[in-house]
């Protein structure tokens, strides 16, 4: 059974990355993106489903898609593994990563339509493209739009895949995460031979770029539970030249009188976030360069501000909760003002 008949409700999207090519030269525009983590709410012609996403530039891929538990149809969760655009693995019903079918890598890659945007060039509004004959021919057509600058990138914030054989059927793809990364130099890049690993390596790439983006939103919503939300019991602050060890219930109120006396009106990342993680998971940090603009208020009195930081943020594993889940709390940062 190949992965367009084990998959028939997604299989559309999986022709693409075989007609393009993922195989050939890479393209500056891509491999500028070398990270994404992506997550989309998709409607199709049979229901609705959620299609997260961790890809690097060189074709690695982390595939989960996840159907309503209500939707007898479908199985409850599909996780896939692409290693280096080429050896494709699936998750079996006993837990292990096995081989996948012909087809798969396609597949997954296929649903990566944000970098295939990006190789059409500025802001394509529509893609066609030859299907291949191994998965039955014809056309497909990727309909893009709510173009948005993501960091510098001008990135698609709606995909719809129709397939020339059957044009009724639309997917409609709206993403509601996006969020590009590098890889540090010098530092483990997710690889090996290993499925189990490589996966849950790229979900650990993806779950520190979500928690630097709730740093970013919290102070985006003036939201101090948010932004101390993650923070271990204790962490460590490096600026000013000093380092200073800090309670978690004292940052959260010290963070609550900060951020009570601001609205910010502007708080976004300048740089691609850098990611460094350790090969076993274990510990990570996030290298940021951001802007701030805003109204500051004391006393009665309201007065603009903007300024300009650098920082890195530290991760660890915690000790993992009763059924053995380890999250990733914040254990320190590091910041520099920029002059």
């Amino acid at each position: 059974m190949t992965a367009t008949m084990k998959y028939p409700w997604i299989a559309l999207a999986g022709l693409l990355c075989v007609a393009r090519g993922f195989g050939a030269e890479p393209d500056r525009r891509v491999t500028a993106l070398q990270g994404l983590v992506s997550r989309a709410e998709v409607k199709g012609p049979r229901g609705s489903f959620v299609t997260e996403m961790t890809t690097l530039a060189d074709g690695t891929a982390r595939f989960v898609q996840v159907h309503p538990p209500e939707d007898p149809r479908k199985r409850g969760r599909i996780e896939l593994l692409v290693a280096g655009g080429e050896r494709a693995f699936q998750r079996d019903p006993q837990g292990a990563f096995v081989a996948a079918e012909p087809g798969t890598g396609a597949f997954v890659l296929g649903h990566d339509a944000v970098r295939l945007a990006l190789v059409e060039g500025s802001r394509p509004a529509r893609i066609s493209l030859p299907a291949p004959k191994e998965m039955g021919g014809g056309t497909v057509t990727i309909e893009l739009g709510d173009y948005r600058n993501v960091i510098g990138l001008e990135l698609p914030f709606s995909a719809t895949f129709v397939h020339s054989a059957a044009p009724a059927d639309r997917f409609e793809y709206r993403y509601t995460t996006l969020l590009p990364f590098r890889i540090a130099p010098g530092s483990p890049s997710p690889s090996g031979s290993e499925p189990v690993s490589l996966f849950e390596r790229l979900a650990d790439l993806a779950a520190i770029a979500q928690a630097h983006e709730r740093v970013m939103a919290a102070h985006r919503a003036s939201d101090a539970g948010m932004l101390t939300a993650d923070d271990a019991e204790r962490t460590t602050v490096s600026g000013r030249g000093r380092l200073t060890e800090v309670k978690r219930e004292d940052q959260l109120a010290r963070m609550r009188q900060y951020l009570g006396a601001i609205r910010f009106s502007r708080y976004v990342d300048t740089v691609i976030p850098v990611i460094a993680l350790s090969s076993d998971g274990s510990l990570a940090w996030l290298a940021c360069e951001m802007e701030a603009e805003g109204i500051h208020t004391a006393d009665g009195k309201s007065e603009p501000i903007a300024y300009a930081f650098s920082w890195v943020e530290h991760y660890a594993r915690d000790s993992g909760d009763a059924r053995g889940q380890r999250a990733w709390r914040a254990i320190g940062n590091a910041s520099s003002l920029r002059p």
